[in-house]
């Protein structure tokens, strides 16, 4: 199972985790004077509201956080980019081997991360892995199981796992249909390259989901960088 091989959770510091979504809300736009200060405030305030949904939902990763010593601090977030970076290596080799001979198009994101600088590519991890998670996990997947629960009072309460999956799994495809703009802006959408791209995007965001589910946010931040190293960095070489 997953969840034994991670070990436990790695929580940022409920002061630090809004911090570090206004430095990637800062990031996420063009530099601009009042733009960019902004954005990283809207941020920053997200990231706050995030938390406070996320206790309020009851998800286990919200309560049962451990803290680490020593080498584990190191090494669980290794291994949870070390998780993501397998899924995002399997999904690129899907569109590698069975999705671009067919669907030329499905390389061109690919190869368009691959003309930015790796600053730039970097950078892009980042915010895409803080916000994304910020978003459509402690936002939009805690939200869903919080007013699920109140609604429905399932007799397991909030650890019922029927509950969680379709939560997940509605989160996953907001997060996949989200990706959709960005692929239409290097190639023509068509209905098969949207297929693609809901499908593998949203393979992806099962796995980030059921990782913040059972480890938190901050895990599912991890995984979700690994992931995008996977298509970012490694992508662009295997053109």
């Amino acid at each position: 199972m997953i969840q034994e091989r991670l070990g436990p959770s790695v929580p940022f510091p409920g002061r630090t985790f809004p911090i570090a979504c206004a430095l990637a809300g800062g990031l996420a736009v063009p530099p601009n004077a009042i733009v960019s200060p902004a954005s990283a405030v809207i941020f920053g305030v997200l990231g706050f509201l995030g938390l406070r949904v996320w206790r309020w939902s009851g998800l286990p990763g919200a309560t049962k956080t451990v803290e680490t010593e020593g080498a584990a601090r190191l090494a669980q977030p290794l291994a949870l980019m070390g998780l993501g970076l397998v899924v995002g290596l399997l999904l690129l080799a899907v569109i590698r081997l069975a999705i671009e001979p067919s669907i030329p198009a499905a390389g061109a994101r690919i190869a368009a991360a691959g003309a930015l600088s790796l600053w730039r590519r970097v950078a892009i991890i980042y915010v895409a892995a803080v916000s994304e998670e910020l978003l459509f996990r402690l936002l939009l997947l805690s939200l869903i199981v919080g007013v699920a629960v109140r609604l429905i009072r399932p007799e397991s309460g909030v650890s019922n796992p029927t509950l969680i999956s379709a939560a997940n799994g509605l989160s996953a495809l907001a997060f996949a249909a989200v990706h959709l703009p960005s692929w239409a802006a290097v190639g023509t959408l068509t209905p098969l390259l949207a297929l693609m791209v809901l499908s593998l995007n949203g393979i992806g965001g099962v796995v980030f989901g059921y990782v913040f589910a059972k480890r938190g946010i901050v895990a599912a931040v991890w995984t979700h960088a690994g992931a995008d190293c996977a298509i970012q960095l490694i992508g662009p070489l295997t053109g």
